[in-house]
């Protein structure tokens, strides 16, 4: 089995965990601070805790009607041993192997995607985008919906890095 598959299999179980999280996230979590266009939140404790940085984008390009709500979002599970995946989340299905390309500075990276959510395709690529988010103004996500539908999402980057450390320091990050 190819690692490009066994990772996309990783992925996809471990959405399934973020995906019932984040549903139960809006709701129930604790904003520890909001750091200009980034909030750190909490959610849980012990084996459960769970911690997201999460912006929403400043402008939104595209030929649609309605949209559900946009975010961009690292999130670290301790419990599970799991730490900085990056995810956004579009407000519509994305169109299926349509592999959203996300740019930060100079840096383009390709995303997979399962439903109204799209994920690097490893944790090395994880650790690429937070680099580049910590070290650069602005990221633009272009998407495909189920309907053909291109979007452009730009979000701000200020306060990225402190919300970052907000959420290492909550899930108690080495």
């Amino acid at each position: 089995m190819s690692i490009k598959i066994m990772n996309l299999k990783f992925f996809l179980c471990f959405s399934i965990t973020t995906i019932a999280f984040f549903c139960s996230f809006a709701s129930n979590s604790k904003e520890l601070e909001k750091f200009n266009d980034w909030s750190a939140y909490a959610e849980g404790e012990g084996k459960n805790l769970a911690c997201m940085a999460v912006s929403k984008p400043k402008d939104s390009e595209g030929n649609y009607k309605r949209r559900g709500e946009i975010f961009a979002v690292i999130t670290h599970l301790p419990g599970q041993n799991k730490w900085n995946e990056f995810s956004i989340i579009a407000g519509y299905n994305y169109k299926a192997d349509s592999n959203p390309q996300i740019t930060i500075g100079d840096a383009k990276f390709q995303l997979f995607t399962s439903g109204s959510r799209a994920w690097s395709f490893s944790p090395p690529d994880d650790e690429k985008i937070i680099r580049f988010l910590k070290s650069s103004m602005k990221m633009k996500v272009v998407g495909t919906s189920t309907r053909g539908t291109i979007t452009t999402d730009t979000y701000s980057l200020l306060g990225f890095s402190k919300a970052y450390q907000k959420i290492n320091e909550a899930c108690q990050k080495k």
